[in-house]
């Protein structure tokens, strides 16, 4: 697997991996609400061309899981929100329904949360797991997470209360200072 920032260009195989996986995404609206939207081959465009943008401006960390032999997208993950100034990383993710199960997506996250915390030692990164989705919680621990506490949130699509893990990462360097 290869972990690379969107490109102009990949809207159609991205589109093809959320369109195998939107029943599975759709489980999920509080954590993933672009996936109950309608889903399009341009719409799919647009946001690898915004993510470009967004990159190359150091604004997020977008990501595509792209399979280093058919080249096909096996799913996403990323800062989406960056505050550098304090410096806090909000990491969401998803992964292709059929590359589910085979930690590719343990990998991509820690990979990632390794890269980070490797340029930015003292960031601070935070993952919301709806509670109810143990799969996702799972990643997050195999990547060195630690579960911080649990919230009650109400989240915009319905008047119910969530219950939402917040899981945080650490490097040492930013423990030391914080000690």
């Amino acid at each position: 697997m290869v972990l690379r920032c969107p490109y102009p260009g990949d809207g159609n195989a991205l589109h093809q991996a959320v369109l195998e996986s939107l029943p599975a995404l759709r489980m999920w609206p509080d954590s993933l609400p672009w996936a109950q939207k309608p889903q399009s081959p341009e719409r799919a465009e647009d946001y690898c061309q915004s993510c470009f943008g967004a990159f190359v401006l150091g604004l997020t960390w977008p990501m595509l899981m792209q399979d280093k032999t058919t080249g096909a997208v096996l799913g996403s993950v990323g800062f989406h929100r960056m505050a550098l100034d304090i410096p806090e990383f909000e990491l969401g993710y998803w992964c292709r329904s059929s590359a589910q199960g085979l930690g590719l997506m343990s990998e991509a996250v820690t990979a990632l949360s390794d890269t980070a915390l490797r340029l930015v030692p003292s960031a601070r990164l935070v993952c919301r797991v709806d509670a109810r989705n143990t799969a996702s919680s799972r990643v997050v621990e195999k990547s060195h997470y630690r579960l911080v506490h649990t919230d009650r949130d109400t989240p915009e699509t319905d008047t119910a209360s969530l219950q939402v893990r917040i899981y945080e990462r650490l490097s040492a360097a930013h423990t030391v200072q914080v000690a």
